[in-house]
Protein backbone atom coordinates (compact mmCIF):
# COMPACT_ATOMS: atom_id res chain seq x y z
CA UNK A 1 0.00 0.00 0.00
CA UNK A 2 1.55 3.44 -0.67
CA UNK A 3 -0.02 6.05 1.04
CA UNK A 4 0.90 9.77 -0.47
CA UNK A 5 0.97 13.31 1.41
CA UNK A 6 1.34 15.64 -0.92
CA UNK A 7 2.79 19.20 -0.48
CA UNK A 8 3.19 21.80 -1.79
CA UNK A 9 1.68 22.54 2.35
CA UNK A 10 4.49 20.85 3.34
CA UNK A 11 3.85 21.03 7.07
CA UNK A 12 0.20 19.93 6.69
CA UNK A 13 1.41 16.76 4.30
CA UNK A 14 4.13 15.98 7.55
CA UNK A 15 1.30 16.05 9.66
CA UNK A 16 -0.75 14.03 8.03
CA UNK A 17 2.57 11.62 7.39
CA UNK A 18 2.86 11.58 11.81
CA UNK A 19 -0.97 10.64 12.04
CA UNK A 20 -0.52 7.67 9.60
CA UNK A 21 2.54 6.18 11.52
CA UNK A 22 0.74 6.83 15.15
CA UNK A 23 -2.76 5.50 13.60
CA UNK A 24 -0.92 2.27 12.78
CA UNK A 25 1.47 1.79 15.92
CA UNK A 26 -1.99 2.23 17.76
CA UNK A 27 -3.74 -0.78 15.74
CA UNK A 28 -0.93 -3.12 15.15
CA UNK A 29 2.44 -2.37 16.01
CA UNK A 30 2.13 -0.62 20.08
CA UNK A 31 6.29 -0.96 20.70
CA UNK A 32 7.14 0.29 16.92
CA UNK A 33 9.09 -2.49 16.12
CA UNK A 34 8.14 -2.80 12.44
CA UNK A 35 8.62 0.41 11.63
CA UNK A 36 11.26 2.42 9.64
CA UNK A 37 11.80 5.98 8.51
CA UNK A 38 14.23 5.85 5.48
CA UNK A 39 16.76 8.34 3.86
CA UNK A 40 14.67 10.89 1.38
CA UNK A 41 14.51 10.14 -1.78
CA UNK A 42 16.37 7.65 -4.13
CA UNK A 43 18.69 6.11 -1.11
CA UNK A 44 15.57 4.37 -0.07
CA UNK A 45 14.04 2.94 -3.17
CA UNK A 46 16.29 -0.56 -3.07
CA UNK A 47 15.81 -0.63 0.93
CA UNK A 48 12.16 -0.30 -0.05
CA UNK A 49 12.27 -3.24 -3.02
CA UNK A 50 14.36 -5.94 -0.20
CA UNK A 51 12.29 -5.28 3.11
CA UNK A 52 8.91 -5.72 0.55
CA UNK A 53 10.27 -9.70 -0.09
CA UNK A 54 11.14 -10.42 3.57
CA UNK A 55 8.67 -11.14 6.21
CA UNK A 56 8.80 -9.28 9.05
CA UNK A 57 10.01 -11.43 13.00
CA UNK A 58 8.19 -8.80 14.88
CA UNK A 59 4.61 -7.64 13.54
CA UNK A 60 3.16 -9.05 10.44
CA UNK A 61 2.48 -5.45 8.60
CA UNK A 62 5.66 -3.19 7.82
CA UNK A 63 5.35 0.70 8.11
CA UNK A 64 7.47 2.40 6.05
CA UNK A 65 7.86 6.24 5.86
CA UNK A 66 10.14 7.80 3.18
CA UNK A 67 10.10 11.25 1.72
CA UNK A 68 10.58 12.07 -2.19
CA UNK A 69 10.42 8.30 -2.80
CA UNK A 70 8.42 9.16 -6.90
CA UNK A 71 9.37 12.47 -7.31
CA UNK A 72 12.90 10.92 -7.19
CA UNK A 73 12.95 7.32 -7.85
CA UNK A 74 15.27 6.68 -10.64
CA UNK A 75 14.01 5.55 -14.27
CA UNK A 76 15.42 2.54 -14.53
CA UNK A 77 13.53 1.19 -11.22
CA UNK A 78 10.06 2.38 -11.86
CA UNK A 79 9.23 -1.64 -12.39
CA UNK A 80 10.90 -3.06 -9.58
CA UNK A 81 9.40 -0.40 -7.04
CA UNK A 82 5.88 -0.95 -8.78
CA UNK A 83 6.26 -4.53 -8.17
CA UNK A 84 7.72 -4.52 -4.79
CA UNK A 85 4.77 -1.86 -3.47
CA UNK A 86 1.90 -3.77 -5.12
CA UNK A 87 3.10 -7.89 -3.75
CA UNK A 88 1.57 -7.54 -0.22
CA UNK A 89 0.02 -4.03 0.01
CA UNK A 90 -2.04 -4.88 3.00
CA UNK A 91 1.20 -5.85 5.02
CA UNK A 92 3.65 -3.64 3.27
CA UNK A 93 2.48 0.32 3.93
CA UNK A 94 4.85 2.95 2.85
CA UNK A 95 4.26 6.36 3.17
CA UNK A 96 5.45 8.99 1.12
CA UNK A 97 6.02 12.88 1.40
CA UNK A 98 6.78 14.48 -1.11
CA UNK A 99 6.67 18.40 -1.37
CA UNK A 100 4.76 18.82 -4.66
CA UNK A 101 2.12 16.44 -7.09
CA UNK A 102 3.26 13.88 -8.43
CA UNK A 103 3.26 14.33 -12.30
CA UNK A 104 0.72 11.78 -14.38
CA UNK A 105 3.54 11.07 -16.65
CA UNK A 106 4.85 9.36 -12.99
CA UNK A 107 1.51 7.56 -11.70
CA UNK A 108 1.19 5.74 -14.49
CA UNK A 109 4.66 4.10 -14.01
CA UNK A 110 2.35 2.83 -10.81
CA UNK A 111 -0.92 1.54 -12.10
CA UNK A 112 -0.10 -1.83 -11.38
CA UNK A 113 -0.19 -0.86 -7.55
CA UNK A 114 -4.18 -1.44 -6.32
CA UNK A 115 -3.51 0.47 -3.07
CA UNK A 116 -2.41 4.38 -3.59
CA UNK A 117 -3.98 7.01 -1.61
CA UNK A 118 -3.25 10.63 -2.08
CA UNK A 119 -3.72 13.27 1.01
CA UNK A 120 -3.33 16.20 -1.14
CA UNK A 121 -2.37 19.53 0.62
CA UNK A 122 -2.09 22.97 -1.22
CA UNK A 123 -1.53 25.57 0.00
CA UNK A 124 -4.64 27.53 2.26
CA UNK A 125 -5.05 31.04 1.89
CA UNK A 126 -7.46 33.87 3.15
CA UNK A 127 -10.86 32.00 5.78
CA UNK A 128 -9.47 28.64 4.92
CA UNK A 129 -6.17 29.36 6.47
CA UNK A 130 -7.44 31.21 9.47
CA UNK A 131 -9.69 28.30 10.51
CA UNK A 132 -7.05 25.81 10.34
CA UNK A 133 -4.68 28.06 12.35
CA UNK A 134 -7.19 28.35 14.86
CA UNK A 135 -7.73 24.93 14.98
CA UNK A 136 -4.17 23.86 15.35
CA UNK A 137 -3.65 26.19 18.08
CA UNK A 138 -6.83 24.30 19.69
CA UNK A 139 -5.08 21.24 19.72
CA UNK A 140 -1.70 22.50 21.30
CA UNK A 141 -3.97 24.33 23.72
CA UNK A 142 -2.92 27.82 22.91
CA UNK A 143 -5.18 30.46 23.95
CA UNK A 144 -4.27 33.95 22.88
CA UNK A 145 -5.82 37.03 21.36
CA UNK A 146 -3.81 37.27 19.07
CA UNK A 147 -4.13 34.52 17.17
CA UNK A 148 -5.62 35.68 14.37
CA UNK A 149 -3.12 38.04 13.75
CA UNK A 150 -0.75 35.38 13.56
CA UNK A 151 -2.34 33.77 10.33
CA UNK A 152 -3.10 37.00 8.78
CA UNK A 153 1.10 38.23 9.29
CA UNK A 154 1.83 34.62 8.26
CA UNK A 155 0.42 34.68 5.10
CA UNK A 156 -0.29 30.84 4.50
CA UNK A 157 3.31 29.97 6.02
CA UNK A 158 2.42 26.80 7.83
CA UNK A 159 5.69 26.43 9.16
CA UNK A 160 5.94 30.03 10.45
CA UNK A 161 2.69 29.06 12.46
CA UNK A 162 3.77 26.25 14.12
CA UNK A 163 6.87 27.96 15.17
CA UNK A 164 5.11 30.79 17.02
CA UNK A 165 2.53 29.08 18.53
CA UNK A 166 5.40 26.69 19.90
CA UNK A 167 6.91 30.13 21.15
CA UNK A 168 3.40 30.90 23.00
CA UNK A 169 2.97 27.07 24.14
CA UNK A 170 6.36 27.86 25.93
CA UNK A 171 5.44 30.90 27.45
CA UNK A 172 7.19 33.14 25.32
CA UNK A 173 6.49 36.11 23.00
CA UNK A 174 5.26 35.76 19.43
CA UNK A 175 6.62 38.70 17.45
CA UNK A 176 4.69 37.88 14.66
CA UNK A 177 1.16 37.58 16.21
CA UNK A 178 2.17 40.67 18.89
CA UNK A 179 3.94 43.43 17.31
CA UNK A 180 6.77 44.70 19.82
CA UNK A 181 6.04 47.90 21.64
CA UNK A 182 8.59 50.77 20.05
CA UNK A 183 11.59 50.72 22.58
CA UNK A 184 14.26 53.70 22.74
CA UNK A 185 18.40 52.50 22.69
CA UNK A 186 18.72 53.02 26.65
CA UNK A 187 15.55 51.12 27.67
CA UNK A 188 17.41 48.28 25.35
CA UNK A 189 20.49 48.93 26.97
CA UNK A 190 19.46 48.80 30.63
CA UNK A 191 17.80 45.33 29.73
CA UNK A 192 20.84 44.29 28.68
CA UNK A 193 22.82 45.36 31.62
CA UNK A 194 19.85 43.41 34.05
CA UNK A 195 19.94 40.39 31.26
CA UNK A 196 16.21 40.77 30.86
CA UNK A 197 14.84 38.02 28.53
CA UNK A 198 13.38 40.62 25.62
CA UNK A 199 16.78 42.56 25.38
CA UNK A 200 17.93 40.56 22.64
CA UNK A 201 14.67 41.51 20.26
CA UNK A 202 16.92 44.31 19.41
CA UNK A 203 18.38 41.91 16.67
CA UNK A 204 15.12 42.58 14.50
CA UNK A 205 15.79 46.43 14.72
CA UNK A 206 18.28 47.26 12.34
CA UNK A 207 18.52 50.98 13.30
CA UNK A 208 18.83 50.62 16.90
CA UNK A 209 21.39 47.69 16.18
CA UNK A 210 23.54 49.83 15.18
CA UNK A 211 23.54 51.88 18.09
CA UNK A 212 23.96 49.02 20.48
CA UNK A 213 27.60 49.21 19.93
CA UNK A 214 28.27 52.38 21.48
CA UNK A 215 25.86 52.44 23.58
CA UNK A 216 25.91 49.33 25.96
CA UNK A 217 29.37 49.85 26.09
CA UNK A 218 28.84 53.39 28.04
CA UNK A 219 26.07 52.24 29.80
CA UNK A 220 27.68 49.10 31.32
CA UNK A 221 30.28 51.49 31.77
CA UNK A 222 28.14 53.59 33.89
CA UNK A 223 26.65 50.60 35.77
CA UNK A 224 30.42 49.95 36.83
CA UNK A 225 31.64 53.04 37.79
CA UNK A 226 28.21 53.47 40.46
CA UNK A 227 29.01 49.77 41.55
CA UNK A 228 32.34 50.98 42.56
CA UNK A 229 31.95 54.73 43.54
CA UNK A 230 33.47 56.09 40.74
CA UNK A 231 31.18 58.46 39.73
CA UNK A 232 33.08 61.81 39.69
CA UNK A 233 31.87 63.86 36.77
CA UNK A 234 28.92 61.62 35.86
CA UNK A 235 25.92 63.26 34.80
CA UNK A 236 23.24 63.68 38.16
CA UNK A 237 20.66 61.98 35.92
CA UNK A 238 22.61 59.33 35.31
CA UNK A 239 23.84 58.52 38.70
CA UNK A 240 20.45 58.49 39.67
CA UNK A 241 19.11 56.00 37.43
CA UNK A 242 21.88 53.49 38.08
CA UNK A 243 21.92 53.48 41.25
CA UNK A 244 18.16 52.84 41.36
CA UNK A 245 18.40 49.74 39.43
CA UNK A 246 19.54 46.49 40.33
CA UNK A 247 22.61 45.39 37.97
CA UNK A 248 24.10 42.03 38.76
CA UNK A 249 28.14 41.73 37.38
CA UNK A 250 28.59 44.89 35.36
CA UNK A 251 31.62 43.82 34.50
CA UNK A 252 31.02 40.66 32.71
CA UNK A 253 28.57 42.85 30.53
CA UNK A 254 31.17 45.45 29.74
CA UNK A 255 33.32 43.04 28.58
CA UNK A 256 30.81 41.66 26.51
CA UNK A 257 29.73 45.06 24.98
CA UNK A 258 33.31 45.71 24.44
CA UNK A 259 34.25 42.51 22.80
CA UNK A 260 31.44 43.09 20.25
CA UNK A 261 32.63 47.00 19.86
CA UNK A 262 36.20 45.74 18.89
CA UNK A 263 35.27 43.02 16.88
CA UNK A 264 32.68 45.20 14.54
CA UNK A 265 36.04 48.07 14.75
CA UNK A 266 38.60 45.61 13.60
CA UNK A 267 36.21 44.23 10.59
CA UNK A 268 35.67 41.16 11.50
CA UNK A 269 32.00 41.67 10.39
CA UNK A 270 28.84 44.05 10.64
CA UNK A 271 26.95 44.74 13.55
CA UNK A 272 24.55 41.32 13.13
CA UNK A 273 27.52 39.11 12.54
CA UNK A 274 28.84 40.27 15.86
CA UNK A 275 26.09 40.63 17.52
CA UNK A 276 25.98 37.07 19.41
CA UNK A 277 28.98 38.21 21.43
CA UNK A 278 26.93 40.41 23.29
CA UNK A 279 25.65 36.83 24.97
CA UNK A 280 28.95 35.79 25.90
CA UNK A 281 28.51 37.95 29.23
Amino acid sequence: MLLLCLGPDTFRAQQKAHELEEAFKQKFDARGLSMERLLPGKESVDEIIQRANTISLFCPRRFIRVANLLSECPKSKYESLAQALAKDPENVIVVDVESDPIPESIMRKFESVNKIIKYDFPQLSGHAFLVWVRQLAAEMRVHHPAIDRLAEHAAGDSWLVWNELMKMKAGGISEVATPLPERSIYEYAEAFLRRELWWPTILNESDLLTQAMTSFVSQARAALRVRDQATVGMHPYLLKRMQSRLIQKPELALAAALRTLLSQRAGLGDERDVAPLFFAG
